[in-house]
């Protein structure tokens, strides 16, 4: 079973990539605590989405108290009036919006501040309405593992112009499947976040931390490398969201916003994937 999204206006085709039932179940399974008694509602998905599958299967079972989704309101879009009007009576949205109205998409549940559980784009932690949220610790990673080395796996539309498209995909059970760095985004919380155990050290190993050419920060190359004995301020990639606890460690900005030259990070004449600035905080 395939998570179909709405029609949505001006939406680009190549931007249809559909959840797979195991992945859902695997996110929202770790979730049943916010779900009981609770109205769902599934507005970018219609009646045969695997979301609105797992959903249906909890009304049926009493765990919830009902499902709605966008085909109910003829596959509406997400921004009509009619399914802003549902979504502002539903109690949680669980969905997996176009990847290129992401931003629009969070912004209306901003909005009409609903709780939610959606999947979007890794980059999208560097969003300029999504950011702050992670630095505010209003929103965060879901339980699935965050990092660019894995993708989600998506049913799409069309395999034959997935191959011809030349973006990334593999080939399962005969099928072929769209592969997206792609994450679980929440403001739900949930008792699965890895602790970041630290062993590495500053002192002794300087050279490991070179500084940036453009900002008096050292860089570090995996959040698994922070250095235990450093309190001043590094960059790290964006793969260290998922580890964040904010009784540990304050979270400043982007790299672009703290350099000399408003770029984002440059190493070595070297410029670097995007970097978020942080700091240790004292024990």
């Amino acid at each position: 079973m395939q998570s179909k999204k709405s029609p949505c206006a001006k939406r680009v085709k190549n931007d249809e990539f559909y959840t797979r039932y195991e992945d859902v179940k695997t996110e929202c399974d770790n979730y049943r605590s916010h779900f009981f008694n609770k109205i769902i509602y599934c507005n970018c998905d219609t009646v045969n989405s695997a979301f609105v599958r797992y959903f249906s299967e909890l009304k049926d079972k009493g765990l919830i108290r009902d499902i709605w989704f966008s085909g109910g309101l003829g596959g509406a879009d997400f921004r009509s009036p009619e399914s802003i009007e549902r979504l502002k009576q539903a109690d949680l949205i669980i969905t997996n919006p176009p990847f290129s109205l992401f931003r629009d998409f969070m912004d209306l549940l901003i909005q009409y501040d609903k709780k939610f559980l959606v999947i979007g784009n890794f980059n999208a932690v560097k969003y300029k309405n999504i950011f702050p949220l992670i630095k505010e610790n209003k929103l965060w990673i879901g339980t699935r593992p965050f990092g660019g080395a894995i993708s989600m796996i998506f049913n799409v539309p069309d395999e034959k112009q997935l191959i011809e498209s030349g973006k990334h995909y593999i080939m399962l059970k005969g099928k072929a499947m769209a592969q997206i760095p792609a994450t679980w985004f929440t403001n739900l919380y949930h008792a699965k976040q890895k602790p970041l155990i630290l062993s590495k050290r500053y002192h002794g190993n300087e050279s490991m931390y070179p500084k940036y050419d453009n900002a008096d920060v050292i860089n570090v190359d995996r959040k698994t490398n922070i250095p235990i004995d450093y309190y001043g301020v590094m960059g790290i990639p964006i793969t260290f969201i998922d580890r964040y606890n904010k009784n540990h460690f304050e979270i400043l900005g982007l790299d672009k916003d703290f350099t000399n030259d408003g770029n984002g990070a440059i190493l070595k004449g070297r410029h670097l994937y995007g970097r978020i600035f942080i700091r240790r905080l004292t024990q």
